[in-house]
């Protein structure tokens, strides 16, 4: 099962073992992402799958893991077959054609530097102000960067404002 993911694990050297990376960038209408051109990649680690999704308009981003319940070869068909349900087409596995640090570097010019490292929590005393500001920025890293794509406001008026006045 694939599930959203607020922010993306951390992929480390000696812990990639597979990754594919879109040969198209289909329109792509999925509520986490303004409707458009996509870039996709699919990584898998010991812990499970991750598949990135990035607006090529905009660069945001989106991501999505594998449940834990998943051996590492179900949770890569999940996010495979996941990534191509929304029209994606997979390459090969860079790890083989690339190298493991190479394969790192495309993982990260594509889904990398998106969200802070939220930092460990032996790292933190207490929480307080440091998560304050790490939530901060995570926030002010996932707006879109062109308010184009933003949702529009909602109305405030309807019809039934009429009625409501009555009751």
């Amino acid at each position: 099962m694939i599930q959203p993911a607020r922010f993306p694990r951390p992929l480390r050297e000696g812990g990639l073992l597979m990754l594919h990376v879109s040969l198209n960038s289909p329109v792509v209408a999925h509520e986490s992402l303004p409707n458009g051109p996509a870039a996709a990649a699919v990584a898998l680690d010991a812990r499970g799958a991750m598949v990135c999704l990035r607006s090529v308009r905009t660069g945001r981003t989106a991501f999505f893991v594998s449940g834990d319940e998943l051996t590492p070869q179900l949770a890569l068909d999940a996010a495979l077959s996941f990534g191509e349900s929304l029209g994606f087409l997979f390459d090969d596995d860079e790890v083989v054609l690339r190298g493991e640090e190479a394969a790192l570097q495309l993982w990260d010019e594509l889904c990398g530097d998106v969200a802070p490292a939220r930092p460990d929590a032996d790292d933190l005393e207490e929480p307080g102000e440091d998560d304050a500001v790490w939530q901060r920025e995570l926030i002010q890293s996932a707006a879109p960067e062109d308010h184009r794509y933003a949702a529009p406001a909602a109305p405030t008026l309807s019809k039934f404002r009429f009625f409501a006045g009555r009751a």
